[in-house]
């Protein structure tokens, strides 16, 4: 990694602790040059994989002349192909992200989900694979295709920089997009307080399921959207949709969120449960470096 490479986003001293931690697939791997996961294209490794006949023009000394002896015909063998893994990293970039707290200041759910989406960019170019980013809100704001090297790395990181939160949510017509842009199968990580989510979304996922694409939510909360501060009376603002707000006496709604805000949670639990996806919720006062570890680590395990 280059020296001066430097992004208030990506602490490399802190990212020492993250040394260990790679994102790997579950599955197989479907990227464009050789890499270190499993594919399911057919190659030159070491791991046997099958037996075709030969036809004029392939490689003479994959010919398993032990077989021809048997059969008295000319068979190659098949190995499993190592390939780069590719992985895209979707931020949602809508109004409510920009959330930074009342009472209990942190930095934005942006800049939070940014400064996760940087260490794992960091992670899948250090281990040879390719990066790609998006920006969504209910249009695809920016849209980085997938590359590997440290210049690619610089220029991701780059964007989240100058991402602004702003506009209504529809990551599922964001999604139906950037899967309309994508060729090959890896991992998808998703960064999102999913609060303007619908069923639409929820499609979007399924097109990334259905073709084998590992999907990581990352779920971005503010910790006073979790629990309301201690305030008296407070006023609650829709970042999206209307814009508009109302007061109310947070002790007297205090319930009432906490029972709508654990019905948001179990609900996007249960849809990433029901896809297999992986699902990890993310708090903006939590030091994302020992969260993103324990995160990797966990999904070894």
């Amino acid at each position: 990694m280059p020296a001066a490479f430097d992004h208030p986003y990506l602490d490399l001293a802190r990212m020492e602790m993250l040394r260990r931690c790679r994102l790997l697939p579950r599955g197989t791997a479907e990227g464009s040059f050789a890499g270190p996961h499993r594919s399911r294209f057919r190659g030159t490794a070491v791991e046997f994989a099958d037996y075709r006949q030969y036809v004029p023009g392939d490689d003479i000394r994959l010919i398993d002349w032990k077989v021809v002896a048997r059969a008295d015909k000319y068979y190659i063998k098949l190995y499993e192909a190592e390939r780069n893994l590719l992985s895209h990293l979707l931020i949602d970039s809508s109004g409510s992200m920009e959330y930074a707290g009342a009472v209990t200041r942190t930095e934005s759910k942006l800049a939070y989900a940014s400064r996760l989406a940087a260490a794992l960019a960091y992670l899948v170019v250090d281990q040879g694979d390719q990066v790609g980013l998006s920006l969504c809100s209910d249009r695809l704001q920016d849209h980085l295709r997938a590359g590997a090297g440290w210049t690619h790395l610089a220029a991701l990181v780059a964007r989240l920089g100058q991402a602004k939160a702003s506009g209504d949510t529809d990551l599922g017509h964001c999604m139906g997009e950037i899967f309309s842009r994508s060729s090959k199968r890896g991992v998808v990580v998703i960064f999102s307080d999913f609060l303007g989510i619908d069923e639409s979304f929820w499609r979007g996922v399924d097109l990334f399921r259905r073709t084998h694409n590992d999907v990581l939510l990352f779920q971005v909360l503010h910790p006073e959207e979790l629990e309301l501060p201690e305030l008296s009376v407070a006023r609650f603002i829709d970042c999206e949709g209307s814009g508009g707000s109302f007061t109310a006496e947070v002790d007297v709604v205090r319930q009432s969120y906490a029972a709508a805000i654990k019905a948001h949670l179990d609900l996007v639990q249960a849809g990433a449960a029901t896809r297999g996806c992986e699902y990890y919720l993310a708090r903006t006062d939590f030091d994302p470096y020992p969260f993103l570890k324990s995160c990797l680590l966990g999904r070894v395990r």
